[in-house]
Order: C-alpha cells, then structure tokens, then sequence
C-alpha cells in the first residue's frame, strides 16, 4: 500500500470511494461539490492524501483549510472533513495511518490547530489520536408558526415547499464588505476571518444548497442575514447561517421584517447558534448542535479553544461540511 499526496487526476476516483463508502444520504457526492470545497476555499487549498494499492484508490484523507480571528491573530486551522476506506480494505488501519500523516504534514505547514466535529462512532478513534472535547454547540429555537409546527405534528407530514437561492447581482453588494467590517468590532472570543470573497464561496458558490440572502436598510442601519430553508420531521427550519450588522443592536423592525420574510418562505420556526448575539424573538435553548474537538499543531495551548461555546461560532461554520 502506498500513501501519497492527492491530485486533481484523482477526484473522480475519490468521489466514487466516497459514494461507495459513505452514500449520499446526508450530501450529494460530486467533483462539482469536491471542487468548491476543497479546491475553490478562499482559505486555501485542502490538503488531501490517498492510500493506493496497485491501481486502486482504497482510502482517503482531507482536511479542509479554515482561519479563526482571536482579537488582533489570525489563527490556520484545517477541519477534518471528508475521509473514506474502500469496503475491502476497513478494519486495517487505514484511516488512522491516513490522518496522522495528514496531522504531521499540517504541523509542518505551520497549522495552528485541527478541529472537527465527529459523530458518536468515531468520536473515540479522534480522542485516541490526541483530540480533546471542546464541547457541544448550543442551538437556539424560535418559533415562526405555531400553526404549521401543531399541522406538521398531526399530519405526520411536512409541507412541501420550493426552495431556491435569492441572490442576484446588484448594488446591496457593494457594501457587503463595508458592513462585514463594520459588523467585527462587535464580536467578541472567536470567529471566522470574514470578506466578501469568502461569503460569496460560501453562499453563493456552495453547488449543492440553495442560499437565501435577506437584506435590510434603513435609517443608518443594514443588516444581512444568511440561511437556507431545511425540511424536517418537525416543520420546515430556516436556519440562520451568519448575521452581520452595523450597529451591535439590530433594529426590531429589521427582525420583524425578517420574520416576514422567513414566514413567507414556509417556514416554521427559526435555528440559530446559541451564542449568538442577535435574538429573533423569545426562544428555547438546547444543546443540540454538533460536538466539537480540537487539536493542537502548532498552538501552545489550546486554554481558548477548549471550550467551544465559548466562541463566536455562527451555524455556517459547522453545518454542511
């Protein structure tokens, strides 16, 4: 077995070792979608290993670029993501060998931290590797429509609706940057390093989901809201994405208008991170969102990460990947 660097000659085979190993049941696998993941990242390209034997693809390993603004330092992280065994070949170390590899080459790289957010099954694999739990992230629950929510939880059905991206090219872009500028002193602990660039790849570009944008302006106040609509056994969700605003308190009319706005989507009720400063309404907290670990690189201590909560986290950080 060899262990060697991914190429871009070796994305079709990697989609389908993904598609054989993992299905498609929570994303749809494709080159379009490996693309603007890993390659298409305004934080750079992933880095990917494969383990290969004879002409086969039998394992893969990515760890998807990222950078956290901890008051005046940026720190690189790398996320790790997408990771595959051929079904002949599990159980004989693969992954492991696979991601320690990829750990050292990233230290290397001079990668501050790698974080993650693994499921209950391999949650033990990552703490055996030397991750550490930072806890789990608090998700917030408004309600749009108490009449849906009763319908959905009577028919047993949610209802059916279209979902489709609002962006369009126009003048509210222009001070996109402006306000993601303006919005940074108000946020406090840790947080994406935002731009322009970076949420056009990642609402705009992003090939598989719809996007809604939601803008607001009026006296001295824009604000703009990301989300995207998700079908649940409970209702239909907008979940808010990430919030930016140029003053630290939005006005209550850009929150009413904004529950129109998600109301006339079909929506049933409103997801937002739990540590979020914006508040849609009254709302119930519960700690159901994902478990976060980290890992230090080249990081002295990790004393600011360790509890992620405490973070200034937005649910387009997590979700997706």
């Amino acid at each position: 077995m060899e262990i060697r660097p991914a190429t871009e000659a070796d994305i079709p085979a990697i989609v389908n070792l993904l598609r054989l190993s993992l299905g498609e049941s929570l994303m749809p696998k494709s080159e379009s979608y490996w693309r603007w993941k890993h390659i298409d990242n305004p934080f750079g390209r992933s880095p990917v290993v494969v383990a290969v034997e004879g002409d086969q693809l039998i394992g893969v390993r990515a760890f998807m670029r990222w950078e956290w603004r901890m008051g005046e330092q940026i720190l690189k992280a790398v996320r790790a993501v997408d990771t595959a065994t051929h079904p002949e070949y599990q159980g004989k170390g693969i992954f492991r060998k696979l991601t320690l590899q990829l750990v050292e080459q990233c230290r290397e790289e001079g990668v501050d931290f790698i974080y993650n957010t693994p499921n209950a099954q391999s949650m033990p694999g990552y703490l055996k590797m030397g991750w550490v739990r930072a806890g789990k992230l608090p998700v917030k629950f408004y309600v749009v429509s108490w009449a849906e929510l009763v319908r959905t939880y009577f028919s047993k059905t949610t209802r059916a609706v279209t979902f489709q991206s609002n962006f369009s090219s126009g003048d509210q872009d222009s001070w996109i940057e402006d306000l993601v500028q303006a919005d940074l002193p108000y946020r406090h602990d840790v947080c994406t390093v935002y731009s322009s660039r970076y949420l056009n790849w990642r609402y705009r570009a992003v090939p598989v989901v719809p996007y809604l944008r939601f803008l607001f302006e009026k006296n001295n106040q824009r604000v703009v809201i990301f989300g995207r609509m998700k079908k649940t056994r409970a209702g239909n969700e907008f979940r808010v994405t990430d919030v930016f605003a140029n003053y630290n308190k939005i006005d209550t009319v850009a929150l009413r208008d904004f529950r129109e706005f998600v109301s006339a989507q079909g929506a049933a009720f409103i997801t937002s991170t739990g540590t979020a400063d914006v508040r849609f309404g009254l709302g119930v907290t519960l700690p159901l969102g994902p478990d976060v670990t980290v890992r230090a690189l080249n990081l002295s201590s990790l004393e600011n990460l360790i509890h992620f909560k405490n973070w200034h986290p937005a649910l387009g950080d997590l979700e997706l990947f």
